[in-house]
């Protein structure tokens, strides 16, 4: 074939092997550059720049037995020399190779290959990201002339990464219907890192323990099913709670538990509904494209709604229609809910970043922070900088929502518009921010509901799991109380803030206070009970009652025993509020007599943090928090005088196992970081609990009540406040 003008100036590249990559797996890859026409200067530079958006692991270049090991090797008379820059080019083009041609140049021709994962010296190749994406590109620069200006080769070397073998089945069910009525449940495969794969093709049955149910025949999986399969023709018959089990029939390898469904004899008035409105894709920072993203949300997470919301300084007019399109085209009232955004990208010093949606779809003109990376600036005039002008534009609306949250650059809350901001996010894959609620209804004084999301940047939106330092932990979800699934109720309860958080569980909560509910503003002039129910998606660990900043009340679930061989040592927090928050926990546990008898994590969160080291005596391990917990969980056989020595980055403990009569905790920071030790019993902590609690030192003027969740697997929920004045 006939090479292109650009081909021959600057030349072109391939890559060796380009079959099918398996997420997460190891492999080698010869990518070659032909230069072109220019040649290449003594002084000269290439740059293999990838998505900012992956955990392709970086390349290294000295440990020749190690993983990644990558070399390079030249037709052509020149030395090179080679480094990996985290932000090396231009977004979201940032992590790169950076290679400097020395000692000799190129001519037009010569070729240079970069194998990645080189094995020739015993290594066991390079690790591939962990998610699926159609087109990891490896985007080629050249600098012939060594003057630090790059030109993108065209047809730059592509890679397809598709989902690996079967390894855990999820299901989704609604959290609250109706007996009698029809339900649904949806059923997903996935592979060790969450990707849902259609190379299951086993059937599957379905159980309850509560026999007041009655469920479809085992289902068949097909290859066109895409690894997802949902059933419609669920009936409870009872009112009461139930979960069910999905298992396979063949080799019973694969069993999953729903997530808890609360059957009511009639409808409620407010219904729980599940949605996650914040994530992006390759029309900006992240990967896949606007209609995988929708596709995933519906039919693989099992959604109520979502929404979309791309950087808004790099959202092009027709990226927006686009948007437009798959928003109008997947919108189905009372099944599916979309709604149209976009992210309001400031700097922090400016307003940060805040999330602009729409009731509508078919808003034509939005309000960019910048034009930084569009090239078309005609409509520049429509900027709006800082928030206070982008809240001045929208001032009095009733059908658009600005959403302050914690992503790259963090909001702040100086200026604020209860019109437009009924709530904040307080969880997504970035971390947990406990501390930017309590600084908004504390500190701010605002009267601001809470929510999940995930900022999604890998195409699954509902489902996001940790990627990276950056991506940290487990996406969150948004729960809303509405009449019905529609556009316009869902919107009504979000202007009355009946809505919650949770870090990615469907957690059920729901917090009253006579007949004032979550987001409710109430007056009261003598103090009432506060009810609050849980169901979990698996044991609950404790519940607390908090009034602004201050825990006025905790329900513990799982007990403290001053007696028991289980040792559980738990840290939280993050560094800083803005980028890179990650607090680095890793360290050790030793002890003095006695053995370790097991060691497991809880609730780590990245695929390579875990416990490196066991013996008898240590424990070793790799961990960062960003506001999320981690930890271990030992069974000890120790003398009550043995000496336990917690050793971390962070912080460092010394003590006996007989000065445990009460769990010790040591702070660590400023944003929540802390560390937790506890003797405890061992035994299952209940799925629900309920109970009511009445604050008898309920301070004059407004307080605001909210309900923080701890399940037993480290996962969280927050309940937006009820806002009660108090007046005696």
């Amino acid at each position: 074939m006939a090479k292109s003008d650009d081909e021959k100036i600057y030349g072109y590249a391939t890559i060796n092997p380009q079959h099918e990559v398996i997420a997460g797996s190891y492999g080698t890859w010869s990518l070659t550059l032909t230069v072109g026409k220019h040649g290449i200067d003594d002084g000269g530079h290439i740059k293999i720049a990838w998505r900012d958006v992956t955990n392709w692991q970086r390349p290294q270049f000295s440990e020749k037995e190690q993983p990644n090991y990558t070399t390079i090797t030249t037709s052509g008379k020149a030395e090179f020399s080679l480094k990996f820059e985290d932000l090396g080019y231009i977004r979201p083009w940032r992590p790169c190779l950076t290679i400097t041609v020395y000692d000799g140049n190129l001519r037009e021709g010569d070729t240079v290959t970069i194998t990645y994962g080189d094995t020739s010296k015993g290594g066991p190749g390079a690790m591939a990201q962990t998610f699926v994406e159609d087109s990891f590109e490896f985007r080629v620069f050249v600098d012939p002339f060594g003057t630090g200006l790059y030109t993108l080769i065209q047809d730059s070397p592509v890679l397809e990464i598709v989902a690996g073998e079967p390894e855990e089945l999820k299901v989704v069910v609604p959290s609250e219907v109706v007996e009698g009525n029809s339900s649904w449940l949806s059923v997903r495969m996935e592979d060790r890192w969450g990707n849902h794969t259609s190379k299951f093709t086993g059937t599957i049955k379905l159980a309850s323990d509560n026999p007041n149910v009655i469920l479809p025949n085992p289902y068949t999986f097909e290859s066109t099913d895409r690894g997802t399969h949902r059933f419609e023709d669920l009936v409870f018959q009872k009112p009461g709670i139930y979960f069910i089990t999905v298992s396979d029939t063949e080799k019973n390898e694969f069993s999953c538990k729903s997530n808890p469904i609360v059957v009511y004899e009639k409808r409620l008035n407010k219904m729980l509904f599940w949605g996650d409105l914040h994530g992006q894709t390759e029309e900006t920072v992240g990967t896949g494209t606007v209609e995988q993203y929708f596709y995933y949300a519906k039919n693989v997470a099992a959604l109520d709604f979502v929404s979309h919301v791309g950087n808004d300084f790099q959202i092009t007019k027709e990226h927006y229609k686009d948007t437009q399109r798959v928003v109008k085209k997947y919108h189905e009232p009372r099944k599916f809910i979309t709604f149209l955004g976009y992210e309001w990208s400031g700097n922090t010093p400016a307003g940060g970043d805040n999330n602009v949606y729409f009731l509508n779809d078919d808003h034509l003109t939005i309000h960019r922070s910048s034009h930084a990376l569009i090239e078309d600036k005609s409509d520049e005039e429509t900027d709006c900088y800082p928030i206070s002008e982008l809240l001045k534009t929208y001032r009095g609306r009733k059908d658009v929502m600005v959403i302050p949250h914690i992503g790259g650059r963090h909001a702040i809350l100086d200026d604020h518009d209860p019109g437009l901001t009924p709530f904040i996010e307080i969880c997504s894959v970035h971390g947990h921010f406990e501390w930017f609620a309590q600084e908004a209804i504390v500190k701010k004084g605002l009267k601001v509901g809470f929510v999940g999301g995930s900022d999604d940047h890998t195409g699954k939106p509902g489902g996001a799991l940790p990627v990276s330092l950056m991506e940290a932990v487990k996406g969150g979800l948004m729960g809303v109380f509405a009449k019905e699934l529609t556009r316009e109720s869902l919107w009504e309860a979000f202007q009355k803030r009946h809505v919650y958080a949770t870090t990615g569980e469907r957690i059920i909560l729901r917090v009253t206070c006579g007949s004032a509910i979550m987001g409710d503003e109430i007056t009261l002039n003598q103090p009432q009970p506060l009810d609050v129910e849980v169901i979990g998606t698996c044991g609950l660990d404790k519940v607390d009652l908090i009034r602004g900043a201050e825990t006025i009340y905790s329900h513990q679930l799982t007990q403290f025993d001053s007696n028991s061989e289980i040792l559980k040592i738990v840290w939280c927090g993050a560094r800083v509020s803005t980028r890179r928050r990650n607090s680095d926990w890793s360290g050790e546990i030793n002890i003095d007599k006695g053995r370790i008898k097991s060691a497991e994590e809880f609730a780590f969160d990245l695929p390579w943090h875990r416990i490196t080291e066991k013996t008898e005596q240590k424990i070793r391990w790799i961990s960062t928090t960003s506001g999320d917990f981690d930890g271990i969980i030992l069974k000890l056989d120790a003398p009550e005088d043995s000496q336990i020595f917690f050793d971390t980055n962070l912080v460092r403990l010394s003590f006996q196992l007989n000065q445990l009569t009460k769990p010790m905790v040591a702070d660590a920071g400023k944003f929540e970081q802390k560390v937790e030790v506890s003797r405890i019993s061992g035994k299952a902590t209940p799925t629900s609990v309920k109970f009511e609690f009445t604050d008898q030192n309920m301070k004059l003027g407004v307080n605001a009540y909210y309900v923080r969740v701890v399940q037993s697997n480290g996962e969280k929920a927050w309940s937006s406040p009820i806002f009660i004045n108090y007046e005696e």
